[in-house]
């Protein structure tokens, strides 16, 4: 039996049901405060509630061949068994899952999670403010690439262009007004890869790593080591030189220092 109060707190969740499509990310979900309601009949029957008249209960019956809720048929409440409920209280891009009338009553009257997701909203969208400051740096050719090999080459893993630009930055770069700049720079950087033989395509869609970049990287690595040697000979040259011509200028009398110690 079906009390008062647990009627009064199911015409609540059933003032504002869950439309059919429910979406999750923004800028949709930003509307998002609705309730999804399944129950099940005294006799084992699964239903998703679609609206509550009175004492009448309009809902959709789970198929189990077709896997759905689709069989549209009305009850009265008196059939539900009350104890065997699930309500989901979409809000926003966040939904909270009750397993009992009770436990949504409590919901429902100190609104507790309402407080919770409204405050993690304001969290996020302070700490998108601040990511949003930053400037998207796109690492240098064979940075990334040393990136990538590190990061998918090593354990074989495949990956794309949203994925990687994920892993690098997180996902606030989605939302970073620089966005489209920094996605078709590392789409442009992938091509070079894929043109040059560092990473192929395969039949998904799906990039991978190949053995030339790793002798790509390593040749690239051999050549900057090679460059810094010689940067340090030439200055080393340059110090000698001037040492050297700084002794001829004092061997020549050009420059005279005083004595350490004068005997006379």
């Amino acid at each position: 039996m079906v009390s008062k109060f647990q009627k009064w707190i199911l015409l609540k969740a059933c003032s504002k049901i869950a439309p059919t499509t429910i979406y999750r990310s923004s800028p949709e979900s930003d509307h998002n405060d609705f309730y999804s309601i399944k129950i099940s009949t005294k006799d084992n029957r699964k239903l998703l509630i679609r609206k509550i008249d009175g004492l009448k209960i309009f809902a959709l019956i789970y198929d189990e061949n077709r896997s759905k809720y689709c069989i549209e048929e009305t009850f009265y409440i008196d059939q539900l068994d009350i104890n065997r409920i699930e309500i989901k209280h979409y809000l926003y891009n966040f939904y909270t899952t009750y397993k009992s009338i009770n436990e949504f009553a409590l919901h429902y009257l100190l609104k507790k999670d309402v407080f919770k997701i409204k405050f993690l909203r304001l969290k996020d969208r302070v700490a998108q403010t601040i990511f949003n400051q930053r400037i998207l740096q796109i690492k240098p050719r064979l940075e990334l690439l040393e990136y990538i090999i590190e990061n998918y080459g090593i354990t074989n893993k495949e990956f794309g262009l949203i994925s990687l630009m994920s892993d690098i930055y997180s996902l606030r770069c989605f939302r970073h007004p620089d966005k489209e700049k920094c996605l078709n720079k590392l789409r442009m950087y992938l091509k070079s890869f894929i043109e040059s033989g560092e990473i192929i395509k395969n039949s998904q869609g799906n990039d991978s790593v190949t053995g030339k970049a790793i002798v790509t990287l390593e040749q690239y690595q051999n050549d900057e080591r090679r460059h810094n040697n010689s940067v340090r000979v030439q200055y080393s040259m340059v110090l000698l030189t001037l040492l050297l011509a700084f002794l001829a200028s004092i061997q020549a009398g050009l420059i005279k220092l005083k004595p350490i110690f004068d005997l006379t």
